[in-house]
């Protein structure tokens, strides 16, 4: 009954002892999510102007990646789309496959799409352009991750703004589609 009762005080002991891992870890995550969430606070904050924030995002590549991707939300949100575009880049090119770098891509989509929708001032050549653009950054992501919904929804809306038709010899011949073809009464194919 010993034996019994002291290995259930140590398998008791070893599970506490997870359990103080797990929270300790916990934890730390939290800490620095808000020391991050401080961080982009004070920066946001800190810095009203466009220019002054396109001009300390660009230096700043020292800065955890959470904090330079907000920025270059906040940049975009602001309407910086040239010193934002930079930031999404950097990110995309740094953790291709991680989760900022997914969100990099997700906005730098958003970002074109915003600039093709209308908000370009050069007109529907470019606006084409920044779809375009759009669209290889949707797709960029559903190679990555296939089962993000909000980059198909945004791909499907902008193949709805320039929808994509095929090209080449592939394309039947306008001619050809109207020609009514007649068999031949004599066709030996015929059943």
């Amino acid at each position: 009954m010993v034996v019994k009762r002291s290995s259930v005080h140590i398998v008791f002991g070893a599970v506490a002892l997870f359990c103080a891992a797990v929270a300790a870890y916990d934890w730390l995550a939290l800490q620095r999510a808000e020391q991050i969430n401080r961080t982009v606070a004070t920066t946001v904050a800190a810095n009203k102007a466009a220019a002054s924030d396109a001009q300390r995002s660009v230096r700043s590549t020292d800065d955890a990646p959470q904090i330079r991707l907000a920025r270059a939300i906040a940049l975009s949100k602001k309407g910086a789309y040239d010193a934002a575009g930079p930031l999404f880049e950097s990110l995309i090119r740094e953790q291709p496959q991680g989760e900022v770098g997914r969100a990099a891509l997700f906005d730098l989509g958003n970002l074109y799409l915003r600039q093709g929708i209308g908000h370009s001032p050069s007109g529907a050549i470019e606006s084409l352009a920044m779809v375009e653009e759009a669209k290889a950054r949707y797709r960029s992501l559903l190679r990555i991750a296939p089962d993000d919904w909000d980059a198909r929804y945004n791909l499907e809306r902008a193949l709805w703004l320039a929808p994509e038709t095929r090209s080449g010899s592939d394309a039947p011949d306008v001619k050809e589609q109207h020609d009514v073809k007649v068999r031949d009464p004599e066709s030996k194919d015929l059943p």
